[in-house]
């Protein structure tokens, strides 16, 4: 499932934790057992072309499917753009979800 409305957005940028990695930041918040949602926001500003805003997505989307992850609300954010480069972008987007696994791991054993 997507997010889309901004207030779920802005619950995520407030009121979660956050995992990160050279070019992304991945903001989590947990959604209260519902299935898990997923929002992407590239700025026009740090990749021009929308062909390539559109590709991130779809690899980040992609990724997100295949984690299997339940009752989460997550956002991932292009950081810094000079540390992107395209022909590594699944490997950038799938180590940042690599860390959420494991600190959602670290999370429900500790709980």
């Amino acid at each position: 499932m997507r997010l889309n409305n901004p207030q779920d957005f802005k619950r995520c940028f407030q009121n979660g934790k956050r995992v990160k990695n050279r070019a992304f930041v991945l903001h989590f918040v947990k959604n209260g057992g519902l299935p898990a949602r997923f929002g992407v926001n590239i700025a026009k500003s740090k990749i021009k072309k929308a062909v390539e805003r559109n590709k991130i997505k779809r690899v980040a989307r992609e990724a997100f499917r295949r984690k299997h992850l339940e009752g989460l609300d997550i956002v991932l954010i292009l950081r810094n753009e000079k540390n992107f480069n395209q022909s590594e972008c699944s490997i950038l987007i799938n180590e940042v979800f690599d860390s959420l696994k494991k600190n959602e791991l670290l999370t429900n054993k500790n709980n």
